[in-house]
């Protein structure tokens, strides 16, 4: 009866994991960038304690529990907006905060009092050579990340990628953070493309997520 109650439990943990999952994607279906989370389950044996008797042990199939990280590309939605930047193809971004680094597909960024890149939260882009300076004028970028301000060159974004998108964290606001086990690697600029004045969706199907 107790290994029933335990696989009970376990089950309903599995469903309470899901529905976590399934709200979190549904409450962020309109941030710009964000990806949703998968739900992933697997199966292991583990050898527990016979409780009738001690010097035996007994196998238990235990579940786990993932959430990777759907890195499927969003719609691009233009705007105009010189500060604007979408990601066609994989690739993040790289944004400090007080002194930490976190990754985002979002690239709805504008100009501080201080004339540096920043997301609309205030994190700073950070460039091939750091915090990026915008001087005043229009301000051009290319495919490949080049920042131009009329003739000169004042910068240019770096992205990158992971090998395994299950050592990502979620950390809100259509961020990351990259987990101990994660191996990123800045991305060529041939593999990947960004494009001014548009930023990307959410890739999360509202219709089929809801109906989850």
């Amino acid at each position: 009866m107790l290994k029933g109650l335990r696989s009970a439990e376990k089950a309903m943990n599995i469903q309470l994991s899901r529905t976590n999952v399934l709200a979190n994607n549904l409450a962020n279906a309109n941030s710009a960038g964000f990806k949703q989370l998968l739900m992933k389950v697997s199966a292991e044996n583990s050898e527990i304690q016979n409780n009738n008797n001690s010097s035996q042990s007994v196998r238990e199939m235990n579940m786990k529990v993932q959430s990777p990280v759907d890195m499927t590309q969003g719609a691009l939605r233009e705007t105009g907006l010189a500060t604007n930047l979408a990601i066609r193809g994989d690739g993040f971004f790289k944004v400090s905060r007080d002194g930490s680094e976190f990754y985002t597909r979002n690239g709805s960024f504008t100009i501080n009092s201080e004339k540096q890149l920043v997301t609309m939260n205030g994190d700073k882009v950070i460039g091939s050579e750091g915090v990026i300076t915008i001087p005043e004028g229009k301000m051009l970028i290319s495919d490949n990340g080049t920042i131009s301000v009329g003739e000169k060159q004042v910068g240019r974004i770096e992205l990158y990628a992971f090998a395994d998108s299950a050592n990502l964290e979620h950390i809100g606001e259509s961020r990351f953070r990259a987990g101990e086990k994660a191996e990123v690697t800045k991305i060529k600029a041939k593999d990947t493309e960004i494009v001014q004045g548009m930023i990307e969706q959410s890739n999360v199907n509202t219709i089929d997520t809801m109906v989850a």
